[in-house]
């Protein structure tokens, strides 16, 4: 009380910037010398997507078409459309815009499929797949495909 001074507490701050977390929890807590703080969760780190791993994945779901148990015009509409959506993926200028125009028909095509034939449900399943992965890709234009 007299004369003594009573210390004072130390400064804290805590910051995050740029970070990027996907299904996952993050915790950020200050207090005293006393404070004590456990986390658990999952994160994610979202890697980013190269034209090339989009033709890799535009390959596999053209790898499914051809195997899938389709009659040649349903495997010929698909691919039509999937072709030329992994050409213009490969470009160096590409035009995610018109690769999402591609592959629209080919989701609507899938969604058709998926409630009319056992084929399609598979194949659907690998569809989404594949536009999940790129999704991240395309940005804006992957609202063309329903992502």
């Amino acid at each position: 009380m007299f004369g003594k001074k009573q210390p004072e507490p130390p400064s804290q701050s805590q910051s995050m910037s740029g970070v990027t977390a996907t299904g996952g929890v993050i915790q950020q807590g200050q207090a005293g010398r006393d404070f004590q703080q456990s986390q658990s969760g999952k994160l994610e780190t979202q890697q980013e997507i190269t034209n090339t791993d989009v033709v890799k994945q535009l390959e596999l779901l053209e790898i499914a078409v051809k195997a899938a148990t389709l009659t040649q015009d349903e495997k010929d509409e698909l691919l039509d459309y999937l072709r030329p959506a992994k050409r213009e993926a490969a470009k160096e200028g590409v035009n995610k815009d018109m690769v999402g125009q591609y592959l629209k028909p080919v989701n609507e095509t899938l969604k058709t499929m998926k409630d009319t034939t056992e084929a399609g449900k598979s194949l659907w399943k690998t569809g989404q797949e594949v536009f999940g992965a790129i999704a991240p890709w395309l940005g804006v234009a992957a609202k063309l495909i329903g992502m």
